[in-house]
């Protein structure tokens, strides 16, 4: 959670700001004891732009939140080899045999 703040807190200074509504959620997340974790509802883009936070933060030297999310919920943030650009990275749903 505190990645998240600190990437709400910057939202005004990022080339990339966070999705629409997500710093407000970030702000009125409660903390559920008996899961032992942050909750909040999310939209698509706002999951998106999590996990471009987690991304800046793994950038600076931290992977765990962006390990643990891509675990967790299955969207990570990578950087396009050939391009550079950022996008969130669903694992294709796919059934093997």
């Amino acid at each position: 959670m505190d990645a998240l703040r600190v990437y709400a807190n910057l939202a005004s200074v990022l080339r990339i700001p966070p999705a629409e509504g997500l710093v407000e959620r970030v702000r009125t997340a409660y903390f559920d004891r008996p899961g032992n974790r942050w909750r909040m509802t999310l939209t698509t883009e706002q999951i998106d732009s999590v996990a471009y936070a987690f991304y800046l933060r793994a950038l600076s030297g931290s992977v765990a939140e962006a390990n643990w999310f891509a675990r967790e919920y299955g969207v990570a943030c990578r950087a396009e080899a050939a391009t550079g650009r950022r996008g969130a990275v669903r694992p294709s749903s796919t059934v093997s045999p």
